[in-house]
């Protein structure tokens, strides 16, 4: 959509209603697709932890044509690939894994968590047993899941130091010219001895993170990171540093701890970065 039309829309007070509306309609379309597709394959197998629904495959999903070159090149892990989408809801691997884990290994049970631009099915998992607060710099897209969703720049939150017993921000912070400030901001609100998962696709191919934080060009954006709201692509250890040096305590499950969440479809290869506020 042309600029000059999105400017009206949003004077308007309709582009984010028309926008979430879009979108309701590709995901329903989807998901009856998959649906009948994967109607065979079920029974058995992988068991979504969002629905229960249980298949012997999902639905993978592979970058397009623009993306697949920086993402193959450069080994990119988390985000694409087989098994992503339950066919039965359509939840994502990264929210079944942040389900999975959250599940077996964090109380939630009355603690203040912030979620950063919030994925639907986590945060009605989150929902159902804490106190969730929801931001995002554009909210409106995020009206429908829950419509207290606040606006808040991940950069300079609103929010009092030590508010929180837990952050969740989900693939957002290689969306964010200035990640050092937004991962500062993310443990200042964080009460001592908060905990935070703050997921983000990474190489292992590489020491240092590739990065044009300021870039504005979308084509290159797909060339360069392998989306076109991408500004970097993390290194994996230069990753740990960063969030280091905001001042976490970091924790890496590799892949054989968190093998007993496969059978709910997550992404053999991916690791979770567990950080907390000393």
């Amino acid at each position: 959509m042309h600029s000059s039309i999105k400017n009206i829309l949003r004077k308007a007070g309709v582009y984010y209603p028309l926008q979430s509306f879009y979108r309701n309609i590709i995901f329903f379309q989807k998901s009856r697709r998959y649906r009948r597709q994967y109607k065979g394959f079920a029974g058995s197998g992988y068991t979504c932890n969002v629905c229960g629904a249980m298949y012997t495959r999902f639905v993978p999903d592979h970058p397009t044509a623009e993306n697949r070159a920086a993402i193959d090149s450069n080994g990119v892990i988390a985000g694409y690939g087989e098994n992503i989408f339950c066919p039965a809801c359509m939840s994502t691997a990264r929210e079944r894994l942040l389900i999975a884990f959250l599940s077996a290994k964090i109380d939630l049970k009355e603690k203040k968590i912030l979620h950063l631009s919030p994925e639907k099915n986590v945060f009605h998992f989150l929902i159902q047993q804490a106190t969730v607060t929801t931001a995002d710099l554009l909210p409106g897209f995020y009206k429908t899941i829950d419509g207290m969703v606040q606006k808040q720049d991940a950069t300079n939150l609103g929010f009092a130091d030590n508010s929180f017993d837990m952050v969740i921000a989900n693939h957002i912070l290689e969306h964010i010219p200035d990640d050092r400030k937004a991962m500062r901001e993310i443990f200042r609100v964080m009460k001592p001895a908060a905990q935070a998962i703050l997921q983000v696709p990474y190489s292992e191919k590489f020491v240092l993170s590739i990065e044009e934080p300021f870039i504005t060009d979308s084509n290159r954006q797909s060339a360069l990171f392998g989306q076109k709201d991408h500004v970097r692509i993390y290194s994996l250890k230069d990753y740990v540093q960063r969030l280091k040096d905001a001042g976490f305590l970091v924790i890496v499950f590799d892949e054989n701890e968190l093998t007993q969440f496969l059978k709910f479809a997550t992404q053999p290869a991916e690791k979770l970065v567990l950080v907390s506020k000393p």
